[in-house]
């Protein structure tokens, strides 16, 4: 079905402003480009007013919104404030709110404090010990060596901008060995709120703690509320190598599990009270679990799919999907050119979209409605991250595709199993290992493949260095088909298990 040619000005719009994004994110532009672009877009659009030729406002779109999004970068810090810079390389004394959940590691804890001076703020990373007693919402003061982030290279011959991973999240120092006290306690209505969402969060992963020995507990905790803590560095380079990474790092796969769950623990209310509660509750889920860039789009997709369910309107997914990508873009800009985890969720989710209707018609020998559809899902999820994923981390895991296609179809009862215990051990401690025996097969299960898949002979290879180049020719020859597909009828996503929310 073609595009009108409202919709075509839609996505024209939200091309141009990600481009205009992502081109002032890695340079700086004069004055005059944004002045002359800006003009030329004023001047393309008066001409359609009186001309109503479609050329006229294609071309004044695409300039606005390339204008608007180098403008929106150019408003958004990135780096550091020239009251704390003079600080570099010395020991320093801040005071500040912590303004992020912990980030609690095997040895310490990342806490993210927002700090102001002489009228500029900004965000320092503190690494503290894993005794520090905090909270969000506090605070605190901070004492140690102000630094700057710096790259370092990875083990499969890549360069990690530990800088612009950092500057997306607005920080832009650490201190790498700080100590912290507390100043006052959290106050204000959110810092509440959000602190007992963590609270939370840390509760259920304590009873999983009780429920199941280690690291099925840690696994679980992964699955449903996201994170590789209590992992091992062994166990969490047995997921990467075996390509399986994402189901511990809470994907929008397991939001779009979630959000299944509540829907269906909600199927007796009236439609909109049930959409309403749900989007509280996977609202609430996301906050809990770290707010990652990919549960974040799940989220709001979900949000989008429960209001079309709630009104009566037609969802269309891929709507839904740049749409939210754009909100996520206009309240941080700097996701789209130093966020992996941004780029990939949005790529993988787009993949889905338009690929699966290529793929799954290819697969009518497997007779299993849902195992089809989980392998056309995991086959064009795997085929659209690749040119990205190997350009930024140099590891092609040969073993993905079947190591997915082994583990994904347990992950829903993996984290339905998972959780019961966690509530159980919340509720009834002592009964709490009895009810885990479920979730601890289907872990050990998949832990199971998850090793055997990594330690087999040539699991992975390192992928040399390339141009980013060739990651645009890479989607350029995967958008062949999809286009072809597209001429002929509206690519719609496979009807997944976790998808059918997004239906």
């Amino acid at each position: 079905m073609p595009l009108s040619t409202t919709g075509r000005v839609f996505f024209l719009a939200a091309a141009t402003f990600a481009l205009g994004i992502f081109i002032r994110s890695l340079y700086v532009l004069p004055i005059s480009f944004v002045a002359i672009a800006a003009l030329a877009a004023v001047a393309a659009l008066a001409t359609w007013v009186v001309a109503r030729q479609p050329v006229y406002i294609f071309f004044g779109v695409a300039l606005a919104a390339l204008t608007f999004g180098v403008v929106r970068v150019s408003v958004t810090p990135q780096e550091l404030p020239s009251a704390f810079a003079d600080e570099l390389d010395t020991d320093v004394s801040l005071t500040g709110t912590v303004s992020a959940a912990p980030d609690i590691r095997e040895s310490s804890q990342r806490i993210t404090i927002t700090v102001s001076k002489d009228n500029a703020t900004t965000r320092v990373l503190a690494v503290v010990s894993l005794g520090t007693p905090v909270s969000y919402g506090e605070r605190v003061t901070v004492r140690g060596k102000l630094t700057s982030p710096q790259s370092f290279a990875t083990d499969y011959g890549r360069t990690f901008r530990y800088d612009r991973y950092l500057a997306a999240t607005g920080v832009f120092a650490i201190m790498p060995h700080a100590l912290l006290t507390e100043v006052a306690p959290p106050y204000g209505v959110w810092a509440h709120v959000y602190g007992a969402l963590i609270g939370v969060k840390r509760s259920f992963l304590h009873a999983l703690g009780l429920a199941l020995p280690e690291p099925a507990a840690s696994l679980a905790g992964g699955l449903v509320a996201g994170g590789t803590e209590g992992l091992g560095a062994s166990l969490t380079s047995d997921f990467v190598r075996s390509g399986l990474i994402h189901i511990v790092v809470l994907s929008g796969y397991n939001v779009m599990i979630v959000a299944e769950a509540v829907l269906f623990a909600l199927s007796f209310l009236a439609r909109r009270a049930a959409a309403g509660i749900a989007a509280l509750v996977i609202g609430a889920f996301v906050l809990a679990a770290g707010a990652g860039a990919a549960s974040i789009r799940a989220g709001l997709m979900a949000g989008f799919a429960l209001l079309a369910r709630a009104t009566g309107r037609t969802y269309d997914v891929t709507r839904a999907l740049v749409v939210a990508a754009l909100l996520m873009l206009l309240w941080n800009p700097l996701l789209l050119a130093f966020s992996l985890g941004f780029d990939l969720s949005i790529i993988a989710t787009l993949g889905l979209i338009l690929g699966v209707p290529l793929i799954e018609p290819h697969l009518a020998f497997i007779k299993n409605l849902f195992l089809r559809e989980t392998a056309a899902a995991t086959i064009t999820a795997q085929i659209a991250v690749l040119p990205l994923l190997l350009y930024a981390n140099g590891l092609f895991s040969i073993v993905a595709l079947p190591a997915n296609l082994l583990v994904l179809p347990l992950v829903p009862l993996a984290m339905a199993t998972s959780a019961f215990a966690g509530l159980v051990g919340v509720v009834l401690p002592a009964l709490a290992p009895a009810s885990a025996l479920p979730a601890y097969a289907l872990l050990s299960y998949i832990a199971w493949v998850v090793h055997a898949a990594a330690t087999l002979p040539l699991a992975t290879v390192a992928v040399p260095s390339f141009s980013f180049v060739f990651v645009i020719l890479a989607y350029a020859f995967l958008a062949l088909p999809v286009y072809r597909l597209a001429k002929n009828k509206k690519p719609a996503l496979a009807n997944t298990s976790a998808s059918q929310l997004l239906q």
